[in-house]
């Protein structure tokens, strides 16, 4: 069973009427617009993560200060200096990560130039997926879970796995994208 199409040469009747462009329809081009939109919608869905994640870390941070607070055990100015300082430590720090990992990835797929920075820190926030999605399941054998940690665990998996797909989206291309080249200039010389 294929679950890929097999694209001939003239599959699609693109050209019929005079046109000044190669209409490029081959398995080769297909694949190559392909992995660039695969490459920008991973690149998008790792940065909205990104947010979204830095959102419900200073929402757990305030519920957690207003249990403090309720307690008396911190000043509330104090207390709230604090978590904002610490959040936009932490939300600089971690979108610019995710922004260097979407830029990189967007430029890539636009241009075709190959960026090893964004893969790099792609690779940091795979092996920070795994550490997460291995300390939950530790947890729940040895210590317990509640509904928090199952929606985290969730969390995690999505960014996880939109972060490989994101790597091995940017392999492909690249791979595509050298056996295009290779043709290109195999055939004009």
């Amino acid at each position: 069973m294929k679950l890929r199409k097999e694209y001939k040469e003239h599959d699609y009747l693109i050209n019929t009427y005079g046109s000044f462009t190669e209409a490029r329809n081959d398995k080769a081009h297909v694949d190559e617009r392909r992995y660039a939109g695969i490459l920008k919608l991973t690149a998008d869905g790792t940065l909205i993560m990104g947010i979204w994640s830095l959102i419900k870390g200073y929402m757990e941070t305030l519920s957690d200060m207003g249990s403090e607070l309720i307690a008396g055990g911190i000043p509330v100015l104090i207390a709230i200096f604090g978590s904002v300082f610490a959040f936009a430590l932490f939300f600089v720090i971690g979108i610019s990560f995710r922004y260097m990992i979407w830029r990189g990835a967007c430029k890539e797929a636009d241009s075709g130039r190959k960026r090893n920075g964004y893969i790099a820190c792609a690779i940091i926030f795979l092996a920070y997926g795994l550490y997460e999605v291995a300390s939950f399941i530790y947890r729940a054998v040895w210590k317990g879970t509640d509904a928090q940690d199952v929606l985290r665990l969730i969390f995690d998996a999505t960014s996880l796995i939109i972060v490989c797909e994101l790597i091995a989206s940017a392999f492909r291309l690249r791979k595509v994208r050298d056996e295009l080249e290779a043709a290109e200039t195999g055939g004009n010389l």
